[in-house]
C-alpha cells in the first residue's frame, strides 16, 4: 500500500465518522438537544470540514511526489512484540489485575524496547506502580481492575 492511498483511506475514514456522529446526536434526548447534543454537532461539522479541506488538497498535490510504499517502523520485530505484548496484558488485566498484570508488562515491554540496566528496569517499573497507586488508587479513588484469579 502506498501512503498516498493510505492517506485517503483514512482521511475518507473520518469523514464518514464525521457524517456519523453529526447524524448520531437526532437520537439524543430532547432535554440535551441544545447542550450536549450541539457540542457534538460542532465537533462532527468541525471534523467533516477538516477532511473535506484536507481531501481537496490531497487531490490538488496527487500528480506530486513519487508513490512512496509505507514504512511502519525499522524495527519489525519489537513494533510486532510490543503489539502482541498489549494485547496479551489486555487480556489477562482482568485475571490478574491492574499491578500484578503491569508489574509482568512493564519490565518485559522495556527489555523489548531496548532496556538492559535491571536496575534501572525495576526502578522504573517501582515507581510507575507507584505513581499509579498514589495518584489514583488512593488521592483519585478509581477504582482499578482486580484479579478475578485470587
Amino acid at each position: 500500500m502506498t501512503k498516498r492511498l493510505a492517506e485517503l483511506l483514512i482521511l475518507s475514514g473520518y469523514l464518514i465518522l464525521a457524517v456519523l456522529l453529526y447524524r448520531s446526536t437526532a437520537s439524543y434526548p430532547l432535554s440535551v438537544q441544545g447542550s450536549t447534543a450541539m457540542y457534538v454537532r460542532f465537533l462532527g461539522t468541525a471534523l467533516g470540514a477538516l477532511c473535506t479541506i484536507e481531501l481537496l488538497l490531497w487531490f490538488k498535490n496527487r500528480g506530486q511526489g513519487a508513490a512512496e510504499k509505507i514504512n511502519l517502523t525499522n524495527a519489525p520485530i519489537r513494533f510486532w512484540g510490543l503489539a502482541v505484548l498489549l494485547v496479551a496484558y489486555a487480556a489477562v488485566l482482568s485475571l490478574l489485575g491492574f499491578y500484578l498484570s503491569s508489574a509482568i508488562f512493564l519490565p518485559i515491554a522495556m527489555v523489548l524496547l531496548g532496556a538492559r540496566k535491571p536496575l534501572s528496569i525495576g526502578l522504573t517499573s517501582g515507581g510507575v506502580l507507584l505513581f499509579v497507586y498514589l495518584v489514583f488508587a488512593k488521592l483519585l479513588e478509581v477504582p482499578l481492575p482486580e484479579s478475578t484469579l485470587f
